[in-house]
């Protein structure tokens, strides 16, 4: 892997004094706040306080289902006032925390710096436009005027301000660089791309950079300021900030070409940050864990098994490689699999998260299984 140099942000600590002390206090959706957030802390730091984390939701009311309320984005209040209703709605188990995020569908960075968004029922996406040339190329910059750009940062600015002392923010997925060429050119062109003109989208890459760059400190500063505190997709909490670096890309690409294309910008966005959980998604990035094991500022793993639910327990063999390699591990897993999972791993570092729709009694009662082990 290349090395690249990159730019510590410069608030880390600033933030992290910040998120202590929002961390010390309980919050109106959750008294517990402060035992959850020294459990996170703990994972963090490959222990865990008295049993692994284990993050439960459930709908408390099934026929109103819980969305993206993409539909009221053009009016901020109706779209808070929709959020708060769903948080109501959602019974936490465990350690599940209670936030509200501004999530218009994956990827959001490529809308911000140019692509079309296309709004589906309750997702969005881009559509790929860049040439064989790439001569029509963005230049790669967040334009202050950018409607999705303006929006996300009005929306976080107004959960902000209600969620102090309340609930958490919770950020979009942003996407990591290599993902949004992966939406702006297209999955064959750019698989094309990283083996005739690796260059081309190395250098993309590293222009895309800044503008993560930007909305990542943007969005802290925003929920930071408003003294509300702030986590990511994954809903975990940190007392410093922290990022979730992703590759979806990888599935689709060797280990040459993600070494030495994807893996640098990777390092980078864990350096500069200092605390990242890798998104791991599926059986076909799964090949690229030795790799992704070797940067040094990734402290945790975060896999997803494949669509659906299928089974964790065939990757217990990895698992137990991230848990020697003194990684944390982040598991979705089904729920019928949780007990015998969590029995063949460390519960140091151990985060799991069961699927499979439960209703909030059959989540209460997977939970006290969980917990009898401790």
């Amino acid at each position: 892997m290349d090395t690249i140099a990159h730019d510590p942000l410069d608030e880390l600590s600033t933030w992290a004094q910040r998120l202590e002390r929002i961390a010390s206090q309980p919050i109106e959706f959750c008294e517990e706040f402060p035992r959850i957030a020294s459990r996170f802390e703990a994972w963090w730091n490959h222990d865990a306080i008295d049993r692994p984390l284990f993050l439960g939701a459930a709908n408390r009311n099934p026929g109103r289902p819980i969305t993206r309320r993409l539909e009221l984005l053009s009016e901020p209040s109706a779209w808070l006032e929709a959020k708060l209703e769903d948080l109501r709605q959602i019974h936490r188990v465990g350690d599940k925390l209670p936030y509200i995020r501004t999530d218009f569908g994956p990827v959001f960075l490529g809308a911000m710096l140019g692509g079309k968004l296309e709004f589906g029922a309750d997702t969005a996406w881009t559509h790929a436009f860049i040439d064989d040339d790439w001569s029509n190329a963005p230049d790669w910059q967040l334009d202050e005027s950018n409607p999705w750009w303006k929006t996300l940062r009005n929306l976080t600015d107004l959960t902000a301000q209600d969620a102090a002392g309340r609930y958490l923010v919770c950020t979009p997925d942003l996407g990591a660089s290599a993902d949004v060429l992966l939406n702006l050119r297209g999955s064959s062109a750019l698989c094309l791309d990283a083996i005739t003109q690796p260059d081309t989208v190395r250098e993309a890459i590293d222009a895309i950079y800044p503008a993560w760059h930007e909305a990542f400190t943007t969005l802290y500063r925003i929920a930071l300021g408003h003294g509300a505190g702030l986590i990511h997709w994954l809903e975990i909490w940190s007392n410093r900030p922290y990022y979730v670096p992703a590759c979806d890309f990888n599935f689709l690409i060797g280990p040459e070409e993600f070494n030495t294309i994807c893996l640098p910008d990777i390092a980078r966005q864990s350096a500069a940050i200092g605390r990242a959980v890798f998104h791991l998604d599926g059986p076909g990035a799964a090949r690229h864990i030795d790799a992704l094991l070797d940067v040094p500022d990734i402290q945790a793993i975060q896999f997803t098994p494949g669509e659906g639910s299928p089974s964790a327990l065939a990757w217990i063999p990895m698992f137990k490689k991230i848990q020697e390699r003194g990684r944390s591990l982040y598991v979705f897993v089904p729920a019928n699999e949780v007990l015998e999972l969590s029995a063949e791993l460390k519960p140091e570092g151990l985060c799991i998260v069961p699927s499979g729709g439960l209703r909030p009694e059959e989540l209460v009662e997977l939970f006290a299984a969980f917990c009898q082990r401790w």
